[in-house]
């Protein structure tokens, strides 16, 4: 059942008085043998009958449209969500108001009757035809990154034969959301370095090859070292025969966000967090528009393990919009988790080479591990925010960034 109906208290309270009215009417007719009052009467228990069945059967085939819908939106998009309904019975709904609620993630351009910090309130008029299908189109607009649905739906509409209202409020869990991503902001630096490591993606070319992946021979140089000689190769051929190593490299960015702050307490959230989460928006782009594979490490807490957020190493335009989301559902005021802790956790999975990106407020911790990384050979940089952009900064270059390890 899709609605639960309630009918208002003063609908009750009517029927009451009327059947009061109707019983003293029917002791003073009987009293006085008035027999003109028992035609009042019966047009009166005939009013309440109807009613009464009007009541029980209004609303009771009508149907609220709830299939499973994602609204995918950047800021400043806007949409057109219908809300159709499908009425079985022969009983028309008129002058009803459609309520609901929406979060404050987007914004309605009509029917707004009330706004609040978190949530925006609607009212949108609506007449059911009798069997039949009713759309209404309700125009949005995306206002800032987030995740929110529609709560609190319920129909409201006046009782055809008294006036009074009759109150529908939605039972189900409505399945439509609207996703806002967030605004992507430029870190600047970053399209200028080359990030490149040993690793395990085939190139063309590239300074580093597999020892261990052996792609063919050639004619050998008197420049090639003696350990790249194919012996079997140059038995066969009766001349020195060469090694031809597969070329490969390693492109993967590993962004590491920070959303704690060093101004409040350990697990205070950064005021900024919405600048930090649009400047991995913005990676993620970037590394996706060059073809890099990338993972996210952010130290917001979740049920489940791992306890926070996290998108394994993929690439595309499928893993950038996963990347979207992930980061769009992370609330402003999100319970965070020790930065420590993710950098241990990072750490323990960092089974290959890959680029390093650290974002948010810098701590010891962060400086500790960046110092154990780079001596590691890998290339580690933060991004440090600046309002409306960030720059990239080379950690093995910044004076005095290194803790003691």
């Amino acid at each position: 059942m899709q609605w639960r109906k309630e009918l208002g208290s003063s609908l009750t309270q009517s029927y009451d008085k009327v059947l009061a009215f109707s019983l003293i009417l029917l002791f003073i007719s009987l009293f006085f043998n008035r027999s003109g009052a028992f035609i009042v009467i019966g047009g009166i228990t005939a009013f309440i009958t109807f009613s009464m069945i009007y009541d029980r059967f209004i609303g009771k085939g009508l149907t609220f449209e709830n299939h499973k819908h994602v609204y995918k939106m950047f800021p400043g998009d806007r949409i057109e969500v219908p809300l159709s309904f499908q009425n079985q019975s022969r009983l028309p709904i008129i002058n009803g108001r459609f309520r609901f609620r929406v979060g404050s993630e987007v914004q309605g351009e009509n029917y707004v009757v009330n706004e609040g910090e978190e949530w925006i309130r609607y009212e949108v008029p609506l007449t059911v035809v009798e069997k039949g299908k009713t759309e209404v189109q309700v125009p949005f607009e995306a206002k800032r990154r987030g995740v929110t649905i529609f709560r609190d739906i319920q129909y409201t509409f006046p009782h055809l034969l008294n006036f009074n209202e009759i109150f529908l409020y939605f039972v189900p869990f409505h399945k439509a959301e609207f996703i806002v991503y967030p605004e992507p902001l430029p870190v600047y630096g970053l399209k200028e370095h080359n990030h490149m490591t040993l690793g395990s993606q085939q190139a063309r070319l590239s300074p580093f090859e597999d020892p261990i992946s052996p792609v063919g021979t050639r004619d050998y140089t008197s420049s090639d070292p003696f350990h790249r000689i194919h012996w079997k190769a140059s038995a066969r051929k009766q001349t020195l025969q060469t090694k031809v190593l597969e070329k490969n490299w390693d492109h993967t960015w590993s962004i590491v966000i920070n959303l704690t702050s060093h101004r409040g307490g350990p697990f205070s959230v950064n005021p900024d967090i919405e600048s930090i989460l649009s400047y991995a928006a913005y990676m993620c782009q970037l590394a996706t528009k060059k073809g890099y594979p990338f993972e996210l490490y952010i130290n917001a807490r979740k049920m489940g393990n791992p306890p926070f957020y996290y998108l394994p190493e993929g690439s595309g335009r499928e893993h950038l919009q996963k990347a979207l989301e992930l980061i769009a559902r992370i609330k402003s005021r999100e319970l965070v988790m020790s930065f420590q802790m993710l950098l241990h956790r990072f750490d323990q999975q960092l089974y290959k080479p890959k680029t390093i990106f650290l974002l948010g407020d810098q701590n010891d911790e962060m400086k500790y591990y960046a110092h154990k990384w780079q001596n590691q050979k890998l290339k580690v940089y933060a991004v440090e925010g600046q309002g409306e952009h960030a720059t990239l900064v080379n950690l093995a270059e910044k004076e005095g960034i290194y803790g003691t390890p």
